[in-house]
């Protein structure tokens, strides 16, 4: 049941990072008991037992403009570790099936939501808006088609 609130939130909600913060709050309801180990190994794994290849092409299809832009450019980890969301992209790239690019896109929005939930991103910026906005459609539908 509280994926399902969290959602219904995100649905009412306006502001961009308010959004995708209740969405990804849903959706880390749903993936948070999904096998061992840390939450992109979760993450994967979920979506490997939730998502068919086919709903995977109607999302990339779908949500073509919101996977363009989250991969237009890697996300910086704002942890000064020097790492983003390069190899991610890369491995987007070269993915031959439609839930592997799934599973990579929500690595990407795995950073967007570290570096917002650690204060790493502004509300007031646009580029960390577009973030959130690119990320919600894509975590409400995982949401959606799990419920």
């Amino acid at each position: 049941m509280k994926a399902h609130e969290w959602f219904k939130r995100g649905d009412k909600e306006d502001d961009p990072v308010e959004k995708f913060s209740n969405y990804w709050r849903g959706f880390n309801n749903l993936f948070f008991d999904f096998g061992n180990g840390p939450e992109r190994q979760k993450i994967k794994y979920f979506l490997d037992r939730n998502i068919s290849e086919e709903d995977a092409e109607k999302m990339l299809q779908t949500y073509k403009s919101e996977v363009a832009y989250l991969l237009s450019q890697p996300v910086r980890d704002m942890r000064g570790n020097g790492r983003d969301t390069g190899k991610y992209i890369e491995n987007f790239m070269k993915a031959t099936d439609s839930l592997s690019k799934i599973k990579e896109l929500f690595m990407i929005i795995y950073q967007v939501r570290c570096n917002l939930e650690h204060g790493q991103k502004s509300p007031n910026r646009e580029r960390d808006i577009q973030l959130c906005k690119s990320s919600s459609p894509l975590v409400a539908h995982v949401i959606d088609q799990s419920l």
